[in-house]
This record gives C-alpha cells, structure tokens and sequence, in this order.
C-alpha cells in the first residue's frame, strides 16, 4: 500500500522554506503520497511540482515588513487557518510530519489537535534548544517546559546529527528508539560553479546570532597583520529574539572601516548566489551548535572552501570529506584570526582543491534522494502502525 503524509510547515523562503519545499518533492519522488500544509514558496520558482504532491495551501506572513500591528495580523491569520488545514490534512493521512513551526505556544497546541485527531506525529528537529529564549526571564521555566511537551507529544522525533539525538536522549530522557537520524539535503544553488575569485573575502551569511560567534569574528579581524588581505562580508539578519547582540558587533565594526562590509536584513536568494561568487571561503566558527549547517551545505556545492569549527553537523560532515580551516574550539577572536592567517596563506589552488574534494565527497552523503528514501521507510513504518491500531 502506498504510504501517505500530511506534511506542515510554517516556513515558506529561505533556507528553512527551501528545506521544506526540497524534502516535500523527495519524499513524493521516493512514492509517497504527500499533502503539503504550509504557504506558497517565495520565490515561487521553488514551489515542489509532482503527480504525488498535493497542496494545502496556508496565507504567508508578512516576512517582517510593514508595521506592527499588519505583521502581527498576517500571523494570527496564518495560525488560524492551520487548524481546519490540519483537519484537512487528517483526511489525507494518519501521519503528519511537521517541521519549521511557528511560535513555541502555538506549536504546542497544533500537536496537540493533530494527537486529539488521532494521527501519529513526527517531528523534524533542528535545534535540540533556541538560539535565544524568547520569554522572559522569569518564565524561562515555563518555556522548557513547554518545549518538552514539542519533544513529548509526537510519537517520533527527526534529527539532522547524531549530536542532535544525543542530546534528545539525554537531556530530555527520550527513549533511544524514538529518535531517528536523517540528515539535511543539499542546496546546491547555481547549477554552475563560479571560479574561486583570488580576492581572499570572506562570506559570514545567515542568521546573525550568538552561537555563530559573529562578534568574535568581527573582533578576529583587528587581530590580523597590518598587511592581511583578507576582507570580510556580512549578510543576514540578526536573530529577533537577540537583537542586543548585534548591536555589540555593530560597535565593534566601527574601527574596521571598509575591511568589513555588511548586507543587514533578509538576503533573497537571487542575492546568495552572487555573495558566495563574490567569496573566496564561507566561515563558520560555531559553538553551543548541535544541529547541521546549511551554509556548510551550500559552501560544499558553491565549491567554496570553509573556516569552520568541528561543532554539531559540521564535525560530522567533516567525517564524511567535507575539508575545512579549523577554528580550534573553545573560540576566541584568536582562533579565529590564527585560522584566518591559515587561509589566507594557501593558494588558490590548494582552496579549489578543497573545495573540490568537499562538493565529491558529501554528494551522495546528502543526496535529495536517498534522504526522500529514509523519510519514506519512516512513513511506512508509521502508517502500518495507524492501521494496526484503528
């Protein structure tokens, strides 16, 4: 019998939204029947297109434009029109994978309809813990508690590292059996790989937060010899719930001039192309990180060589031929300048060769469909399950 899924999501852009859209086309791929719950890609180029996908489609938000109280109206909207979604969702399947959810109580309460629906649930976790807690400190309690219950409720739990599941397993005392692995695929952007300009930049991109030691970074760069060749840009937005912190590597920018230049805001894909062209090698300096990096991913396939620490999914990837500078941990502004000096004492040849090796060796490792694969042994798995109990 064919194995189906409704799959939800909140995500709909950016690396999150491309997650979705990539494994929701894999998973039909492999022969699943899938019911994809979450709003319409942006850019729509990336909407999944299969005779085994079908569409639920939910409002988008307001991608953090316009005023306060329009943003907060398209979210609740969104949230609203979840739950009879979900319902419709129910209709199609009795297992639902969810991932990239909206905010911590509304998640809690979506599982919760979807288990008094009766299905099973699987939950695709990126980040075992926040980047930053987002309640007030007092009710700091309150939020771990209820981010348990997102780790409680479903019958199953996702990782991207074995990191990841480690740490369910033992801060959480889930049951090993519960948590499986299945990395994240590969965004391989452009088809057609840039050549390595020679101009020593160097690409920070993404979520601009406090575990990706962007501050560190920033400050790694007064460290550097007087004659250095090595620029740095900054590109992403700082993390909504820490904007404090950016504000301190804003500070610490000032006396470094033109040798740091930044993109602050929200970085559309068309734009991502040409920042990692514009690069020499993507840095990635993590720590308290147990997830897997999609930069490290698209570093590996845009055939750029990466400045990396062996923290979470990276470390893993590394294992499986990803080549890297090593940022030796724990990190500081000088590890990070020492493997600064490193890079840019190779040549160029030696970073293409690299970068070569990385792209080679971490295809198949993270190939759409081999990952589609895993998710839909998984499906089966739980469907037999559903029908063995109703």
């Amino acid at each position: 019998m064919t194995p189906t899924v409704s799959f939800y999501s909140a995500s709909w852009k950016g690396g999150s939204g491309w997650f979705v859209h990539e494994l929701a086309l894999a998973m039909a791929q492999a022969g699943a029947r899938v019911a994809l719950i979450s709003p319409a890609a942006d850019p729509v180029s990336r909407e999944p297109q299969h005779p085994n996908l079908k569409r639920l489609l939910l409002p988008q938000g307001a991608g953090g434009s316009g005023p306060a109280v329009y943003r907060a109206y398209r979210a609740l909207r969104r949230i609203g029109l979840t739950f009879p979604a979900l319902l419709r969702g129910r209709l199609h399947s009795p297992t639902f994978l969810v991932t990239h959810t909206d905010w911590l109580v509304t998640a809690v309460l979506q599982f919760i309809w979807m288990r008094l629906l009766g299905a099973r649930l699987i939950f695709v976790v990126h980040d075992v813990k926040p980047h930053a807690w987002g309640f007030p400190k007092r009710l700091h309690g309150l939020e771990r508690w209820l981010l348990g219950l997102t780790y409680r409720l479903p019958t199953h739990l996702v990782t991207l590292t074995e990191a990841a599941r480690v740490q369910l397993i033992t801060e959480y005392g889930l049951p090993a059996g519960r948590v499986t692995v299945i990395p994240h695929g590969a965004f391989r952007g452009d088809k057609d790989v840039q050549p390595l300009p020679g101009n020593r930049v160097v690409l920070v991109f993404g979520m601009l937060r406090r575990n990706k030691r962007i501050l560190e970074t920033i400050q790694a760069m007064s460290l550097l010899p007087a004659n250095s060749r090595v620029r740095m840009v900054i590109a992403g937005a700082p993390h909504a719930q820490d904007t404090a912190y950016w504000q301190d590597c804003t500070a610490a920018l000032i006396p470094l001039g033109s040798r740091v230049r930044t993109e602050i805001g929200f970085v559309l894909e068309e734009r991502v192309g040409v920042l990692v062209a514009e690069s020499d090698a993507l840095i990635l300096p993590y720590e308290d990180f147990n997830s897997q990096s999609g930069v490290a991913i698209l570093s590996a396939f845009a055939e750029r060589p990466l400045i990396a620490t062996a923290a979470g999914g990276i470390g893993e990837l590394m294992q499986k031929g990803l080549q890297t500078v090593v940022v030796d941990r724990p990190v500081t502004a000088e590890t990070i300048a020492a493997a600064l000096v490193a890079f840019e004492a190779k040549s160029d040849d030696e970073l293409r060769a690299m970068a070569k090796i990385s792209c080679e060796s971490i295809s198949a490792y993270l190939d759409w469909s081999r990952i589609g694969q895993d998710y839909f042994r998984l499906i089966t798995q739980h469907n037999g399950r559903n029908s063995d109990s109703v």
